[in-house]
């Protein structure tokens, strides 16, 4: 009996184990991307700043590189999670994808010569953040 107490607390939920690798995946990108955001900014800046325009690009779209495995490490959580989890996760995009939409038409319809323009990395942002706040409230919905 008291072998399969100890084999059932070292059990790991699975969902657990995916959340686990998923915030070490995530923390390691977005630490290497922000290394590779800074140092590309300042080859671009500094040595690179009269290169050729074809290393210019090469080198200003290298912070996509970690924007990848964060993409990547999303679709492993996914993957490696319950129906509930995958639910709240898309139930959260599509929130996020409606209101940055209706935020981005919204804004260009009065963009004009009333507000600045904004880059398109605003709707990225914009995105992120609008999934991580619909993320909040999709959980509480299914408590």
């Amino acid at each position: 009996m008291d072998y399969f107490l100890a084999m059932e607390s070292q059990i790991v939920n699975p969902v657990k184990r995916a959340n686990r690798r998923y915030f070490i995946e995530f923390g390691v990108a977005m630490v290497a991307y922000v290394v590779v955001i800074f140092a590309s900014r300042w080859l671009l800046r500094g040595p690179m700043e009269h290169a050729a325009g074809g290393w210019q690009i090469a080198i200003a779209v290298l912070p996509v590189i970690p924007v990848v495995l964060v993409f990547a490490a999303v679709v492993r959580l996914l993957r490696a999670t319950d129906e509930l989890s995958r639910q709240i996760c898309v139930d959260s995009l599509a929130i996020a994808g409606g209101v940055t939409a209706l935020l981005a038409v919204t804004y260009g319809l009065i963009e004009g010569g009333r507000l600045p323009h904004l880059s398109a990395w605003w709707t990225y942002v914009t995105f992120m953040a609008t999934w991580g706040v619909a993320s909040l409230f999709v959980q509480r919905r299914y408590r």
